[in-house]
């Protein structure tokens, strides 16, 4: 083979199961968000009730931005667990999203969400064993 011919083939380089999890947590906050501000602003003449805010919102946010800290620092064996049961957890809560939903951009984001954490939940429970 001669040295100066330049190769066309690219390296496939293998991402560490926690990058991959924390961008999927990151892609589940980032439409969570997205849909949050598209029904605020879809129902603008309709305030939010605080309650709702407090109870639902706050801490599903508060536990989706932890899970992208937590995939990255955290204990590789705790990491996979939690992982698998959050996401389980979002995954039904995300199917109850369906039952609400009206339009079809509503559907649409139902769909990232699941597919989201579906994801989670393959990522993690495909996590890599130490070789002995």
């Amino acid at each position: 083979m001669n040295a100066n011919k330049k190769t066309t083939e690219l390296e496939d380089l293998k991402i560490n199961v926690r990058i991959v999890l924390a961008a999927l947590w990151i892609t589940h906050f980032l439409l969570w968000t997205f849909g949050d501000m598209a029904s605020l602003l879809q129902n603008f003449s309709e305030p939010v009730e605080n309650n709702l805010l407090l109870l639902v919102a706050v801490p599903l946010h508060l536990i989706q931005a932890f899970m992208i800290f937590f995939s990255l620092k955290g204990k590789a064996k705790i990491v996979r667990t939690i992982n698998l049961i959050i996401a389980f957890v979002f995954i039904i809560f995300n199917i109850g999203f369906f039952v609400d939903a009206h339009t079809g951009w509503e559907y649409l984001l139902g769909v990232g969400y699941l597919l989201s954490n579906v994801l989670v939940v393959w990522q993690a429970s495909k996590w890599p064993r130490k070789k002995h």
